[in-house]
Protein backbone atom coordinates (compact mmCIF):
# COMPACT_ATOMS: atom_id res chain seq x y z
CA UNK A 1 0.00 0.00 0.00
CA UNK A 2 0.94 3.68 -0.62
CA UNK A 3 2.34 5.86 2.20
CA UNK A 4 -1.00 7.54 4.04
CA UNK A 5 -1.36 11.06 2.77
CA UNK A 6 -2.54 13.75 5.14
CA UNK A 7 -4.37 16.59 4.85
CA UNK A 8 -4.18 20.57 6.23
CA UNK A 9 -7.32 21.95 8.06
CA UNK A 10 -6.01 25.32 8.69
CA UNK A 11 -4.20 27.76 6.40
CA UNK A 12 -1.97 29.46 8.82
CA UNK A 13 1.78 29.75 9.82
CA UNK A 14 1.77 27.24 12.30
CA UNK A 15 0.21 24.44 10.11
CA UNK A 16 -1.43 21.51 11.73
CA UNK A 17 -1.57 17.58 10.49
CA UNK A 18 -4.18 15.05 11.28
CA UNK A 19 -3.18 12.71 13.66
CA UNK A 20 -5.54 9.83 12.65
CA UNK A 21 -5.37 8.00 9.53
CA UNK A 22 -7.90 8.46 6.90
CA UNK A 23 -10.90 6.33 6.97
CA UNK A 24 -10.28 2.55 4.89
CA UNK A 25 -11.73 1.52 2.04
CA UNK A 26 -14.08 -2.10 2.62
CA UNK A 27 -13.82 -3.86 -0.07
CA UNK A 28 -17.20 -5.37 -1.70
CA UNK A 29 -17.32 -9.41 -0.73
CA UNK A 30 -18.00 -10.56 -4.29
CA UNK A 31 -15.96 -13.73 -3.73
CA UNK A 32 -13.44 -12.75 -5.52
CA UNK A 33 -9.63 -12.16 -4.23
CA UNK A 34 -9.22 -8.65 -5.69
CA UNK A 35 -6.58 -6.33 -4.34
CA UNK A 36 -8.02 -3.24 -2.35
CA UNK A 37 -8.28 -0.19 -3.97
CA UNK A 38 -7.48 3.07 -2.12
CA UNK A 39 -11.18 5.01 -1.39
CA UNK A 40 -10.80 8.71 -2.33
CA UNK A 41 -10.55 10.66 1.05
CA UNK A 42 -13.05 13.61 2.00
CA UNK A 43 -11.73 16.84 2.28
CA UNK A 44 -12.22 17.71 6.02
CA UNK A 45 -11.88 21.67 5.42
CA UNK A 46 -15.25 22.27 3.97
CA UNK A 47 -17.18 20.49 6.74
CA UNK A 48 -15.62 22.59 9.67
CA UNK A 49 -16.53 25.26 6.92
CA UNK A 50 -19.67 24.54 7.57
CA UNK A 51 -20.22 23.66 11.21
CA UNK A 52 -18.16 26.95 12.03
CA UNK A 53 -21.05 28.95 9.74
CA UNK A 54 -23.85 27.40 11.24
CA UNK A 55 -22.92 28.34 15.22
CA UNK A 56 -22.37 31.71 13.78
CA UNK A 57 -25.98 31.45 12.31
CA UNK A 58 -27.23 30.52 16.13
CA UNK A 59 -24.92 32.74 17.84
CA UNK A 60 -26.37 35.80 15.52
CA UNK A 61 -30.02 34.45 15.98
CA UNK A 62 -29.55 34.76 19.95
CA UNK A 63 -28.31 37.88 19.66
CA UNK A 64 -30.90 39.16 17.51
CA UNK A 65 -34.06 37.30 19.73
CA UNK A 66 -31.95 39.53 23.07
CA UNK A 67 -31.99 42.68 21.11
CA UNK A 68 -35.86 42.26 20.00
CA UNK A 69 -36.77 41.18 23.82
CA UNK A 70 -34.87 44.46 25.06
CA UNK A 71 -36.72 47.04 22.75
CA UNK A 72 -39.70 45.39 23.72
CA UNK A 73 -38.70 46.08 27.17
CA UNK A 74 -38.18 50.05 26.20
CA UNK A 75 -41.26 50.32 23.95
CA UNK A 76 -44.50 51.83 25.42
CA UNK A 77 -46.96 49.38 27.00
CA UNK A 78 -49.14 49.21 24.18
CA UNK A 79 -46.58 47.72 22.07
CA UNK A 80 -44.89 44.88 24.54
CA UNK A 81 -47.30 42.27 23.62
CA UNK A 82 -46.31 42.64 19.96
CA UNK A 83 -42.48 42.59 20.54
CA UNK A 84 -42.67 39.95 22.88
CA UNK A 85 -44.40 37.91 19.88
CA UNK A 86 -42.15 38.70 17.57
CA UNK A 87 -39.01 37.20 19.96
CA UNK A 88 -41.31 34.35 20.14
CA UNK A 89 -41.39 33.68 16.41
CA UNK A 90 -37.70 34.42 16.25
CA UNK A 91 -36.64 31.76 19.41
CA UNK A 92 -38.97 29.79 16.76
CA UNK A 93 -37.63 30.08 13.68
CA UNK A 94 -33.75 30.37 14.82
CA UNK A 95 -32.65 27.52 11.61
CA UNK A 96 -33.98 29.94 9.36
CA UNK A 97 -31.20 30.63 6.86
CA UNK A 98 -29.33 34.33 7.87
CA UNK A 99 -31.45 36.24 4.81
CA UNK A 100 -34.55 35.66 5.83
CA UNK A 101 -34.52 35.67 9.54
CA UNK A 102 -32.51 39.28 9.35
CA UNK A 103 -35.82 40.00 7.18
CA UNK A 104 -37.70 39.30 9.54
CA UNK A 105 -35.93 41.19 12.65
CA UNK A 106 -35.90 44.29 10.52
CA UNK A 107 -39.83 45.20 10.27
CA UNK A 108 -40.47 47.04 13.33
CA UNK A 109 -43.48 46.69 14.84
CA UNK A 110 -46.16 48.64 15.00
CA UNK A 111 -46.76 50.39 18.06
CA UNK A 112 -49.44 51.91 19.61
CA UNK A 113 -49.76 55.56 20.98
CA UNK A 114 -49.51 55.25 24.81
CA UNK A 115 -52.08 56.94 26.94
CA UNK A 116 -51.80 60.24 27.76
CA UNK A 117 -53.55 62.10 30.78
CA UNK A 118 -53.69 65.19 32.51
CA UNK A 119 -51.73 66.06 35.18
CA UNK A 120 -53.15 66.19 38.10
CA UNK A 121 -53.05 69.20 40.63
CA UNK A 122 -53.54 69.77 44.42
CA UNK A 123 -53.39 72.20 46.63
CA UNK A 124 -50.44 71.59 48.84
CA UNK A 125 -50.86 70.64 51.83
CA UNK A 126 -51.75 72.51 55.25
CA UNK A 127 -49.11 72.08 58.10
CA UNK A 128 -50.05 70.68 61.02
CA UNK A 129 -49.28 73.35 63.18
CA UNK A 130 -47.75 76.99 62.58
CA UNK A 131 -49.03 80.54 62.59
CA UNK A 132 -51.60 82.29 60.36
CA UNK A 133 -51.37 85.82 59.40
CA UNK A 134 -54.74 87.12 58.85
CA UNK A 135 -56.89 89.88 59.70
CA UNK A 136 -57.25 89.53 63.65
CA UNK A 137 -53.39 89.31 63.48
CA UNK A 138 -51.71 86.10 63.86
CA UNK A 139 -54.05 82.84 65.01
CA UNK A 140 -51.97 79.83 65.71
CA UNK A 141 -53.05 76.55 64.81
CA UNK A 142 -52.79 73.27 65.83
CA UNK A 143 -54.09 70.24 64.84
CA UNK A 144 -57.25 71.09 63.75
CA UNK A 145 -57.79 73.46 66.39
CA UNK A 146 -57.19 77.39 66.25
CA UNK A 147 -56.17 79.44 69.25
CA UNK A 148 -55.40 82.65 70.61
CA UNK A 149 -51.30 83.54 72.18
CA UNK A 150 -51.62 84.91 75.39
CA UNK A 151 -48.10 86.77 76.67
CA UNK A 152 -48.56 89.88 78.67
CA UNK A 153 -45.93 92.31 80.58
CA UNK A 154 -45.65 93.86 83.72
CA UNK A 155 -46.85 97.63 82.12
CA UNK A 156 -49.93 95.46 80.47
CA UNK A 157 -50.92 93.90 83.45
CA UNK A 158 -50.81 96.88 85.55
CA UNK A 159 -52.86 98.75 83.12
CA UNK A 160 -55.61 95.90 83.25
CA UNK A 161 -55.32 95.96 87.18
CA UNK A 162 -55.22 99.79 87.16
CA UNK A 163 -58.74 99.82 84.95
CA UNK A 164 -60.68 97.62 87.18
CA UNK A 165 -59.87 99.04 90.55
CA UNK A 166 -60.57 102.64 89.07
CA UNK A 167 -63.88 101.63 88.25
CA UNK A 168 -64.16 99.63 91.45
CA UNK A 169 -63.99 102.75 93.36
CA UNK A 170 -66.73 104.58 91.58
CA UNK A 171 -69.32 101.63 92.58
CA UNK A 172 -71.45 102.81 95.37
CA UNK A 173 -71.04 101.93 98.61
CA UNK A 174 -72.54 98.57 99.68
CA UNK A 175 -72.22 97.01 96.04
CA UNK A 176 -70.39 94.28 95.87
CA UNK A 177 -67.56 93.82 93.08
CA UNK A 178 -66.78 90.86 91.60
CA UNK A 179 -63.67 90.14 88.74
CA UNK A 180 -63.76 86.82 86.65
CA UNK A 181 -61.05 86.44 83.83
CA UNK A 182 -62.08 83.76 81.93
CA UNK A 183 -59.32 81.05 80.94
CA UNK A 184 -59.10 80.13 76.95
CA UNK A 185 -57.53 76.94 75.53
CA UNK A 186 -54.52 77.79 74.76
CA UNK A 187 -54.28 78.06 78.78
CA UNK A 188 -54.59 74.32 78.58
CA UNK A 189 -53.83 72.95 75.11
CA UNK A 190 -49.89 74.95 75.55
CA UNK A 191 -48.79 72.12 77.92
CA UNK A 192 -49.88 69.62 75.08
CA UNK A 193 -47.22 70.91 72.72
CA UNK A 194 -44.06 69.38 72.46
CA UNK A 195 -41.24 71.70 73.49
CA UNK A 196 -39.55 71.11 70.27
CA UNK A 197 -42.80 72.13 68.17
CA UNK A 198 -42.85 75.53 70.30
CA UNK A 199 -39.18 76.36 69.52
CA UNK A 200 -39.86 75.46 66.09
CA UNK A 201 -43.25 77.55 65.15
CA UNK A 202 -41.88 80.42 67.77
CA UNK A 203 -44.78 79.78 69.49
CA UNK A 204 -44.34 80.73 74.00
CA UNK A 205 -47.34 81.67 76.10
CA UNK A 206 -47.66 82.77 79.81
CA UNK A 207 -48.90 81.01 82.71
CA UNK A 208 -52.00 81.60 82.64
CA UNK A 209 -53.14 80.07 85.91
CA UNK A 210 -49.85 82.24 87.30
CA UNK A 211 -51.60 85.03 85.55
CA UNK A 212 -54.77 84.61 87.41
CA UNK A 213 -53.03 84.07 90.96
CA UNK A 214 -51.46 87.36 90.70
CA UNK A 215 -54.93 89.26 89.56
CA UNK A 216 -56.44 88.33 92.39
CA UNK A 217 -53.85 88.90 94.50
CA UNK A 218 -53.37 92.60 93.46
CA UNK A 219 -56.80 93.50 93.29
CA UNK A 220 -57.95 95.92 96.53
CA UNK A 221 -59.95 93.60 98.91
CA UNK A 222 -63.05 95.80 97.94
CA UNK A 223 -63.05 93.41 94.19
CA UNK A 224 -63.21 89.37 94.90
CA UNK A 225 -61.97 87.16 91.92
CA UNK A 226 -63.41 84.27 91.03
CA UNK A 227 -61.18 82.15 89.82
CA UNK A 228 -62.16 79.37 86.84
CA UNK A 229 -58.86 77.95 85.99
CA UNK A 230 -58.68 75.01 88.63
CA UNK A 231 -62.92 73.84 88.11
CA UNK A 232 -61.85 74.58 83.90
CA UNK A 233 -58.84 72.65 84.39
CA UNK A 234 -60.61 69.51 85.76
CA UNK A 235 -63.92 70.00 83.32
CA UNK A 236 -61.17 70.50 80.58
CA UNK A 237 -60.77 66.91 77.88
CA UNK A 238 -63.46 65.03 79.55
CA UNK A 239 -66.99 65.45 77.76
CA UNK A 240 -68.00 69.07 78.74
CA UNK A 241 -66.71 71.00 75.55
CA UNK A 242 -65.38 74.25 76.93
CA UNK A 243 -63.87 75.70 74.16
CA UNK A 244 -64.97 75.85 70.41
CA UNK A 245 -62.30 74.84 67.74
CA UNK A 246 -62.87 77.38 65.14
CA UNK A 247 -63.73 80.35 67.43
CA UNK A 248 -62.03 82.18 70.04
CA UNK A 249 -65.71 82.32 72.05
CA UNK A 250 -65.84 79.98 75.27
CA UNK A 251 -68.92 77.49 75.18
CA UNK A 252 -72.35 77.68 76.71
CA UNK A 253 -71.58 74.88 79.19
CA UNK A 254 -68.01 76.44 80.12
CA UNK A 255 -70.06 79.96 80.57
CA UNK A 256 -72.89 77.33 82.70
CA UNK A 257 -69.54 75.90 84.94
CA UNK A 258 -68.47 79.47 84.90
CA UNK A 259 -72.29 80.34 86.64
CA UNK A 260 -71.47 77.73 88.73
CA UNK A 261 -68.44 79.27 90.04
CA UNK A 262 -69.91 83.15 90.37
CA UNK A 263 -73.06 81.82 92.52
CA UNK A 264 -70.49 79.96 94.95
CA UNK A 265 -68.86 83.34 95.33
CA UNK A 266 -72.24 85.29 95.34
CA UNK A 267 -73.92 83.11 97.72
CA UNK A 268 -76.83 82.56 95.64
CA UNK A 269 -78.28 79.41 94.62
CA UNK A 270 -77.64 78.44 90.74
CA UNK A 271 -80.42 76.68 89.04
CA UNK A 272 -79.71 73.28 87.51
CA UNK A 273 -78.71 72.93 83.99
CA UNK A 274 -81.82 70.29 84.03
CA UNK A 275 -84.46 73.37 83.49
CA UNK A 276 -83.18 74.25 80.32
CA UNK A 277 -83.42 72.92 76.71
CA UNK A 278 -80.22 71.88 74.65
CA UNK A 279 -80.49 73.84 71.48
CA UNK A 280 -77.92 72.78 68.29
CA UNK A 281 -76.47 74.64 65.04
CA UNK A 282 -74.37 72.15 63.29
CA UNK A 283 -71.22 72.88 61.18
CA UNK A 284 -70.21 76.27 63.19
CA UNK A 285 -66.97 77.75 61.72
CA UNK A 286 -66.29 80.68 63.89
CA UNK A 287 -63.56 83.56 63.72
CA UNK A 288 -60.68 81.38 63.20
CA UNK A 289 -61.85 79.60 60.00
CA UNK A 290 -63.61 83.36 58.97
CA UNK A 291 -60.33 84.96 59.62
CA UNK A 292 -57.63 82.11 58.10
CA UNK A 293 -59.94 80.33 55.93
CA UNK A 294 -58.13 76.82 56.66
CA UNK A 295 -59.08 73.74 55.54
CA UNK A 296 -58.08 72.18 58.41
CA UNK A 297 -60.25 74.04 60.61
CA UNK A 298 -63.06 73.75 58.06
CA UNK A 299 -62.90 69.58 58.19
CA UNK A 300 -63.20 70.33 62.29
CA UNK A 301 -66.30 72.47 62.26
CA UNK A 302 -68.08 72.51 65.42
CA UNK A 303 -71.56 71.82 66.81
CA UNK A 304 -72.79 75.01 68.52
CA UNK A 305 -75.15 74.69 71.82
CA UNK A 306 -76.62 77.23 73.67
CA UNK A 307 -79.53 76.67 76.38
CA UNK A 308 -83.21 78.23 76.87
CA UNK A 309 -86.20 77.73 78.54
CA UNK A 310 -89.83 79.36 79.32
CA UNK A 311 -87.61 82.10 81.24
CA UNK A 312 -85.16 82.93 78.66
CA UNK A 313 -87.70 83.43 76.32
CA UNK A 314 -90.07 85.56 78.34
CA UNK A 315 -86.70 88.34 78.76
CA UNK A 316 -87.34 92.00 77.34
CA UNK A 317 -84.59 92.89 75.98
CA UNK A 318 -83.70 96.38 74.73
CA UNK A 319 -80.32 97.30 72.89
CA UNK A 320 -78.89 100.59 72.51
CA UNK A 321 -76.21 101.43 69.79
CA UNK A 322 -75.23 104.39 68.64
CA UNK A 323 -77.98 106.32 69.88
CA UNK A 324 -80.55 103.92 68.77
CA UNK A 325 -83.03 101.93 70.98
CA UNK A 326 -83.87 97.98 69.41
CA UNK A 327 -86.54 95.89 71.10
CA UNK A 328 -86.79 92.60 68.86
CA UNK A 329 -84.18 90.65 70.37
CA UNK A 330 -84.51 88.42 72.15
CA UNK A 331 -81.84 86.36 75.06
CA UNK A 332 -81.11 83.44 73.08
CA UNK A 333 -82.79 81.96 70.10
CA UNK A 334 -82.41 84.74 67.96
CA UNK A 335 -81.67 84.42 63.34
CA UNK A 336 -77.98 83.45 63.19
CA UNK A 337 -78.47 83.37 59.29
CA UNK A 338 -75.98 80.42 58.43
CA UNK A 339 -73.87 78.55 60.56
CA UNK A 340 -70.94 81.07 60.85
CA UNK A 341 -73.07 83.35 62.58
CA UNK A 342 -74.20 81.02 65.13
CA UNK A 343 -72.66 83.46 68.47
CA UNK A 344 -75.86 85.95 67.08
CA UNK A 345 -77.73 83.75 68.89
CA UNK A 346 -77.38 85.95 71.89
CA UNK A 347 -79.22 89.19 71.94
CA UNK A 348 -79.70 89.30 68.14
CA UNK A 349 -75.71 90.25 67.72
CA UNK A 350 -73.98 93.58 68.25
CA UNK A 351 -74.80 96.56 70.78
CA UNK A 352 -72.97 98.66 72.58
CA UNK A 353 -75.23 98.02 75.84
CA UNK A 354 -77.95 95.65 77.03
CA UNK A 355 -81.02 96.04 79.35
CA UNK A 356 -82.69 92.71 80.09
CA UNK A 357 -85.75 92.13 82.34
CA UNK A 358 -86.33 88.99 83.73
CA UNK A 359 -89.39 86.70 84.80
CA UNK A 360 -87.26 86.64 88.36
CA UNK A 361 -88.86 87.83 91.33
CA UNK A 362 -85.56 88.26 93.45
CA UNK A 363 -85.55 92.25 92.66
CA UNK A 364 -81.60 91.88 92.47
CA UNK A 365 -79.97 94.07 89.70
CA UNK A 366 -76.72 92.85 87.89
CA UNK A 367 -74.36 95.48 85.88
CA UNK A 368 -71.92 93.33 83.75
CA UNK A 369 -68.75 94.96 82.39
CA UNK A 370 -66.81 92.87 80.02
CA UNK A 371 -66.64 91.39 76.56
CA UNK A 372 -68.69 88.83 74.20
CA UNK A 373 -67.83 86.43 76.95
CA UNK A 374 -70.73 88.38 78.82
CA UNK A 375 -73.40 87.07 76.39
CA UNK A 376 -73.18 83.13 76.68
CA UNK A 377 -73.39 83.43 80.44
CA UNK A 378 -76.70 85.76 80.62
CA UNK A 379 -79.55 82.77 80.01
CA UNK A 380 -78.06 81.62 83.49
CA UNK A 381 -77.64 84.83 85.19
CA UNK A 382 -81.75 85.93 84.43
CA UNK A 383 -82.52 83.24 86.77
CA UNK A 384 -81.11 84.98 90.04
CA UNK A 385 -81.28 88.46 88.76
CA UNK A 386 -84.42 90.50 87.43
CA UNK A 387 -82.29 93.10 85.98
CA UNK A 388 -79.17 93.28 83.86
CA UNK A 389 -77.09 95.77 82.30
CA UNK A 390 -74.98 94.82 80.52
CA UNK A 391 -72.10 97.24 79.33
CA UNK A 392 -69.56 96.02 75.95
CA UNK A 393 -66.18 98.17 77.07
CA UNK A 394 -65.04 97.97 73.61
CA UNK A 395 -67.75 100.04 72.35
CA UNK A 396 -69.87 101.78 75.33
CA UNK A 397 -69.05 105.85 74.39
CA UNK A 398 -70.84 106.88 77.96
CA UNK A 399 -69.82 107.41 81.23
CA UNK A 400 -69.22 104.58 84.17
CA UNK A 401 -70.86 106.60 86.39
CA UNK A 402 -74.26 107.23 84.67
CA UNK A 403 -74.93 103.51 84.46
CA UNK A 404 -76.05 104.20 88.37
CA UNK A 405 -78.27 107.24 87.66
CA UNK A 406 -81.33 104.95 87.17
CA UNK A 407 -80.61 102.63 90.23
CA UNK A 408 -78.40 100.86 91.80
CA UNK A 409 -77.20 97.63 91.36
CA UNK A 410 -76.32 94.78 93.72
CA UNK A 411 -73.41 93.39 91.98
CA UNK A 412 -70.74 94.28 89.52
CA UNK A 413 -69.19 91.84 87.44
CA UNK A 414 -65.95 92.47 85.56
CA UNK A 415 -66.35 89.47 82.70
CA UNK A 416 -63.68 88.96 80.24
CA UNK A 417 -61.72 86.58 78.05
CA UNK A 418 -57.76 87.04 79.60
CA UNK A 419 -56.40 87.52 76.34
CA UNK A 420 -58.22 90.75 75.86
CA UNK A 421 -57.28 91.62 79.63
CA UNK A 422 -53.93 92.37 78.60
CA UNK A 423 -53.94 93.03 74.57
CA UNK A 424 -55.81 94.69 72.59
CA UNK A 425 -58.03 97.70 72.59
CA UNK A 426 -59.41 96.12 75.67
CA UNK A 427 -57.55 97.75 78.00
CA UNK A 428 -57.25 101.67 76.85
CA UNK A 429 -61.08 100.86 76.87
CA UNK A 430 -61.32 99.77 80.25
CA UNK A 431 -59.08 102.58 80.92
CA UNK A 432 -61.20 105.12 79.08
CA UNK A 433 -64.87 103.90 80.93
CA UNK A 434 -62.97 104.33 83.95
CA UNK A 435 -62.10 108.09 83.38
CA UNK A 436 -58.44 107.76 83.13
CA UNK A 437 -56.42 109.43 80.75
CA UNK A 438 -55.06 107.22 77.85
CA UNK A 439 -51.60 107.66 75.76
CA UNK A 440 -54.12 109.94 73.03
CA UNK A 441 -55.71 111.79 76.11
CA UNK A 442 -59.04 110.58 75.61
CA UNK A 443 -61.23 109.29 78.32
CA UNK A 444 -65.02 108.85 79.00
CA UNK A 445 -64.84 110.41 82.52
Amino acid sequence: MEEEKTYRLFDSDDEQETQEPAEAFVPLDDGEDTEPAEHPRRPVGPILLLVVLSLLVVVSGALLVGLLMRRGEEAPEGSQAVSQEISEESVGEISLPVAEMSENASSEPELSEPETSEPETSEPEEPAHGWVINAMGYTYLYHGVGVEQFNYSAATLEKYLNGIRTLAQKVPEGTAVYCMPVPTRIGFLYEEISDEIKREDNFFNSWQEGFLDTVGERLSPDVSTVDLFESFQSAYGEDTELFFRTDRNWTADAAYLAYLQYCEACGLAPVSLDVYEEKQIEGFLGSFYTATQSESLRRNADTFRYYRNADTDACKVTVYSNGNVYRTATLAGNATGDASGAYNVYLGGGGQSFRIQSPCTSGRRLLVVGDGSAAAMLPFLIENYTEIRYVDVASYPGDFAELFADGSFHDVLFLSYVTNTVKGEYPPHLSALAGIETEDGTSNG
